[in-house]
């Protein structure tokens, strides 16, 4: 009996929650009282996390800034961060297992209870799914059964050789325009893109793009934007890669600092603490019994499934949204920040219809308003994919916007990815054993009819006999295509 033996990451536990993030903050002694709130905005993440037997535990910030509109008619802003704590139970969690996580910042807003004091509200998704790691052996070879017919099927199996990960920061300062010495940040937007991995023997060198862009406002309180992209670049450690090997790699924000330097460097301090989490596959083809039975003997044995991860191809559409959308007033567009999301599906036949919205924040500036002003709109789309459900990732790959009089020209292109499971359950064939049958030397011919559900596999095991010989007696040159009616000629 020969045998492969894979490594796989198993699921264990998979869990969504929404939790509502609450607080109040109160105006500095040295910002004037708040007249309304203009836009409140914010970037979560989660700073922290333990796993335990049965828990993981998650600790988290909402970097949030609060736009508002000040008795003296000035645009200020107010920095603030939340935090949350959330338990993920579950009995199938534990200390040798790992997790990811993604979160969403839904939705966040704030109300004013006074002139010096706000409340604000968030919405946060947190998806985890927790993993553990297996050997699992699979039968691929009989050699010491003599008779014994095997249907196998080859599989691409991801083995996984090691998971690790490691640290690393940025910290730059991002130039503004001459012409602005920078008072308050009003807005920040963190993006990480252009992922690319380098394997050499025992260690990944991960790289990607971290995308920075600010509005803020100036000491002239004018509104400026500046932006930067800051490369970010790991090593991690994992024994036993080589180049000939596949990983993934995720990038964690675990920290993050924008703070406005002195009016003479006229820039803004970026810090972001990440963590980079990296898994290494081996690719291996393996050849898996599927089934068995004897011409001549009784075979018995046991079957057990079991998830092993596969090279799975995921699935792209492009999606293209033309739209105007009316804002009255406009002169100028600091930015609009784009947030695809899914809000229903749909089946038909064997597609899948997927409802989704792209959400747009017009930051703008108005021709009868100073300081900044903010506009919400929400554009519907539809994307349909064939084959199994599965989550969608939204990747923006172009957006222009452009002033039309009051009408502002959106052109947005949008890469939907669909996610497919990694994981394939396949048969593992197990505790084999032979025994006699008695012998019976009439020679018989059969005559059978392919019925609905038939394959030539299926009709050989009824029978006792080599499918070979029915492939060759009834001449048939594609074996994996029968009909119901046809009929066969059965020796044995």
């Amino acid at each position: 009996m020969e045998k492969n033996t894979v490594v796989v990451n198993k699921k264990t536990a998979s869990n969504t929650k929404i939790l509502e993030v609450n607080g109040d903050i109160i105006v500095p002694d040295i910002k004037p009282d708040i007249v309304n709130v203009i836009n409140t905005n914010g970037i979560a993440y989660i700073c922290k996390k333990d796993i335990t037997t049965g828990r993981i535990r998650v600790d988290g910030n909402i970097d949030t800034y609060i736009v508002y509109l000040a008795d003296n008619g000035e645009t200020r802003s107010i920095q603030t961060t939340l935090t949350f704590s959330e338990n993920i139970e579950e009995n199938s969690i534990s200390e040798k297992c790992f997790s990811k996580e993604n979160i969403i910042l839904d939705t966040i807003e704030s109300k004013v209870l006074n002139e010096r004091k706000l409340s604000i509200k968030a919405n946060v998704r947190i998806r985890t799914e927790v993993y553990e790691t297996s050997e699992v052996e699979i039968t691929s070879k009989l050699d010491e059964f003599e008779g014994v017919q095997q249907l196998k099927e080859k599989f691409e199996i991801n083995s996984v050789i090691g998971i690790n990960k490691t640290k690393t920061s940025i910290k730059e300062n991002i130039s503004v325009d001459g012409n602005y010495k920078v008072a308050e940040i009003l807005k920040t937007d963190v993006e990480i893109t252009n992922l690319e991995n380098k394997i050499s023997y025992n260690k990944v060198l991960a790289k990607a793009d971290c995308n920075v862009k600010i509005i803020f406002l100036s000491e002239e309180g004018n509104i400026g934007v500046t932006s930067a992209t800051i490369p970010v670049m790991s090593f991690i450690d994992l024994q036993n890669i080589t180049d000939q090997n596949t990983c993934n790699v995720e990038y964690y924000i675990r920290n993050m600092l924008f703070k406005a330097n002195s009016s003479e460097m006229n820039s803004i301090n970026c810090q972001i603490d990440f963590d980079v989490q990296c898994e290494a596959f081996e690719n291996k083809t393996v050849e898996v019994i599927q089934d068995l039975y004897g011409i001549r003997s009784n075979v018995d044995f046991t079957r057990r499934d079991v998830e092993v991860q596969v090279n799975s191809q995921a699935h792209f559409e492009r999606v293209n949204i033309n739209e105007k959308i009316l804002v009255e007033d406009i002169l100028n567009i600091y930015d609009v920040k784009c947030t695809p999301k899914t809000v229903n599906t749909s089946r038909s036949g064997n597609f899948i219809t997927y409802e989704c919205e792209l959400n747009l924040n017009v930051y703008y500036e108005a021709d009868n308003r100073n300081g900044l002003n903010v506009k919400t709109f929400t554009l519907p789309f539809m994307v349909k994919f064939e084959g199994a459900d599965g989550d969608l990732d939204f990747n923006i790959v172009n957006k222009q916007f452009s002033i039309n009089n009051e009408n502002v020209d959106c052109n947005v292109e949008i890469s939907v990815r669909k996610n497919n499971n990694d994981m394939k359950r396949i048969n593992i064939i197990e505790d084999v054993k032979c025994s006699d049958m008695e012998e019976d030397s009439e020679y018989k011919m059969y005559m059978y009819f392919v019925k609905s559900g038939d394959t030539l596999w299926k009709i050989a095991k009824k029978f006792r006999v080599n499918m070979d010989d029915i492939i060759s007696i009834n001449k048939i040159e594609e074996p994996n295509k029968i009909n119901v009616g046809d009929r066969l000629y059965i020796m044995r």
